[in-house]
């Protein structure tokens, strides 16, 4: 975790690219992300093309503002809680419809956010997950 312009936020390689934490607007993977996309590229005065499958106008918004900006936008309301290399990353999603809510993104492949799922199938929140994981390192340790 580091400040990043006054704000909290996440040091994701040690290229120096950050996610800022930002509570306010929609997450990506919501109804409201490609809109705020829209919106953002046009109030810099650039007409957005093409959705791409991802609900998302992600080479518009590079080729407007640059990787770093598209990789701000798109992890802002989401905390690194753990890495399984490769760029397979778990997120805490702490805003949104998805708040409180684990997620699985493979930053290689610009996929969505996947949630975990339990046994039943239901998304895991942060204390099922990390319980679920605590079961598995005592296991492992005995």
């Amino acid at each position: 975790m580091c400040r990043i312009d006054g704000k909290w936020g996440w040091l994701w390689d040690t290229a120096g690219h950050h996610w800022q934490l930002g509570p306010g607007g929609p997450f990506a993977e919501t109804e409201g992300w490609a809109g705020q996309q829209g919106a953002t590229l046009r109030a810099a005065w650039y007409e957005p093309t093409t959705q791409d499958e991802d609900i998302d106008y992600l080479d518009d918004y590079r080729e407007a503002f640059g990787d770093e900006a598209w990789y701000l936008e798109r992890g802002r309301g989401a905390v690194l809680i753990s890495d399984h290399g490769c760029g397979m990353a778990g997120r805490l999603i702490v805003v949104g419809p998805h708040r409180g809510e684990v997620h699985d993104r493979d930053c290689e492949t610009e996929s969505p956010f996947e949630p975990y799922l339990d046994a039943k199938g239901n998304p895991h929140t942060f204390r099922t997950w990390y319980l679920e994981w605590l079961e598995r390192r005592e296991s492992a340790a005995r």
